[in-house]
């Protein structure tokens, strides 16, 4: 999974009760859950940032779908179900947490006391403030807490200096983009209310065609107006000539190409649509800014990885598989809203998951950049 950014644990939190069986079911913490060059990493802490992580999906795709059924399911498409693929993702963040703390001194990156000291109130407020049925279930303790808030600012300091030796500088002519309008017109099958799929007669495929044609001529004069009436959908659409790929058909692309600003393509037949295209924009200002600050940003994702790779090599990271399985995601957590919260100066981490906040009960620390959201158990039982 493409890697994101992840904001470091709220300075304030309050979890919530839960009556769940709690996070910590089968583990023994005091384990060991993997060594780095010999260095070893606790379960304990490792469980943790597993149930961070948990929540943080839980969050996010249970609004989407409902229920948190998405667990044993291939949810990225890899063949994997989701929980293995979301604990993958952490055992493999963790190295890479520890790595760049090794290589510190290469970019000059210290924490100072203050930074320490911080660290130290806001996982002891996260303790004082929660039950203790809510961190048991995300298995927390005042020194995942602070060790969480220490990774994720060495991370971002680090990530801060090496994105200072990126090329920023990125040509008109290397970002440019277009911008067209179109409408895309189904040429031989229909959808119904229930979402159910009805093939044309060859009649019908006739009277679609000849009303893709007639909507054609009617948007020589007004495009939008003309769909509206047609009752069909205008979508914008930005590309590049020399982008990597493109959603839309190339016979599209290539039809749009030939267009001036302002001009209206003539009926593009693909392999199962119709196509009516307008140029709105052969160099569009907005769009062209907004890519190149997409490339840039993929420069310094590429750098980030090629660097955190290199610090891979010759070094010897070993999971503990048996005891690593024992962190299973069968208590769930939803995200509650609050107010708001501050952060961890600096505290970012680069994670390969969807990342936002977590914890099984009231309310725990963590969110997306920008989110002042925070997880809450789905079933309560009151503070202790």
């Amino acid at each position: 999974m493409k890697a994101k950014r992840l904001t470091a644990l709220l300075l304030t939190a309050v979890l919530g009760a839960s009556i769940l069986t709690g996070c910590g079911k089968g583990i023994d913490e005091k384990k060991t859950g993997a060594t780095l060059d010999g260095q070893e990493i606790s379960l304990g802490f490792m469980n943790f940032m597993a149930k961070y992580q948990q929540a943080i999906y839980e969050g996010q795709f249970s609004a989407m779908f409902g229920s948190t059924d998405f667990w044993s399911q291939d949810m990225m498409g890899d063949g994997t179900d989701m929980e293995t693929s979301v604990k993958k993702n952490v055992a493999e963040s963790i190295e890479q947490f520890y790595l760049l703390e090794k290589h510190m001194a290469d970019y000059k990156v210290e924490i100072t006391d203050e930074e320490m000291t911080a660290m130290d109130e806001a996982a002891k407020k996260f303790m004082e403030d929660n039950t203790s049925k809510a961190v048991k279930q995300i298995g927390a303790t005042e020194e995942y807490v602070k060790e969480m808030l220490r990774l994720n600012t060495i991370q971002a300091k680090m990530r801060a200096e090496m994105d200072k030796e990126v090329d920023t500088k990125v040509t008109d002519k290397e970002a440019a983009q277009k911008t067209i309008s179109y409408v895309s017109v189904n040429r031989k099958s229909t959808t119904d209310e229930e979402g159910n799929t009805k093939e044309y007669s060859d009649e019908e495929k006739a009277e679609v065609e000849q009303k893709v044609k007639e909507f054609q001529k009617a948007a020589k004069d007004d495009f939008e107006k003309a769909a509206e009436e047609a009752g069909y959908t205008v979508t914008p659409y930005s590309y590049g000539e020399k982008d990597e790929s493109y959603t839309l058909d190339d016979t599209v692309i290539k039809a749009a190409n030939k267009l001036k600003e302002g001009k209206i393509s003539k009926v593009i037949t693909t392999d199962d649509n119709y196509y009516v295209v307008r140029m709105d924009s052969t160099f569009d200002k907005d769009k062209t800014e907004e890519k190149k600050e997409s490339i840039i940003q993929q420069r310094k994702d590429d750098h980030y990885t090629e660097v955190c790779d290199g610090y891979k090599e010759g070094v010897t990271y070993e999971l503990n598989e048996d005891e690593w399985a024992k962190v299973k995601f069968d208590d769930h957590f939803t995200i509650k809203q609050t107010e708001s919260a501050g952060t961890a100066e600096g505290a970012e981490t680069e994670n390969t998951s969807e990342e936002q906040n977590t914890s099984d009960g009231e309310e725990a620390s963590g969110s997306e950049e920008g989110a002042d959201n925070a997880p809450e158990s789905e079933d309560s039982a009151g503070d202790e």
